[in-house]
Formats: C-alpha cells, structure tokens, sequence
C-alpha cells in the first residue's frame, strides 16, 4: 500500500516530495502532494519521518511485515537478534491504523 496523505494535516510543504529517494511524489506550490508512482515505493519510511505535521502514513506489505519465527529457524543469534528487534520497531513505527 503506497503512502497515504492525510489532506487534512497536510501543510503542502512538499518535503514529502524533497525527501522520497524514489521520487513517487508529485508536488505543486500551493497543492497537496500526490503520490504519482506508487509502485515505485520502497516502504523505507523517509516521508514519514520527515513529515513536519506527521500528516503521511504507510503501511508495510505483507511479506515485509513477516518475521521468521524461531519455531522455525531456532532463537535468533546476536546480530540477527538486533537486526530483527530494529526491523520490528520501524515496522511498528511506520504502521498506523
């Protein structure tokens, strides 16, 4: 699901638009961004973080929400342990419901 603009918090900055590495947004002076290339998203969360009125949520895809589960693979070892303690935070960070 590509980022969603709440047009009502929405101040038309266009950092959205600055701050996007994949350039998804389309920005004009005085309008509110539009999201023109929504397949292009990589779900890393710099319009969100850099949203001066946290007015953009986005919400993960499945399979990037997936967390191995140690059933599975067994517990997780030292680095892995960090890596998938960081990935589920900003996973909770950028989820808004």
């Amino acid at each position: 699901m590509p980022p969603q603009i709440d047009k009502t918090l929405c101040q038309r900055c266009g950092t959205c638009y600055d701050i996007c590495p994949q350039d998804i947004f389309g920005h004009r002076e005085e309008e509110i961004p539009t999201v023109d290339y929504p397949a292009e998203c990589w779900y890393c969360g710099s319009c969100v973080i850099d949203c001066p009125v946290e007015a953009i949520s986005l919400r993960l895809p499945l399979q990037m929400r997936m967390v191995p589960s140690p059933a599975n693979y067994g517990p997780p070892t030292g680095d892995e342990a960090a890596a998938l303690g960081k990935a589920a935070a900003f996973s909770r960070s950028v989820t808004k419901t």
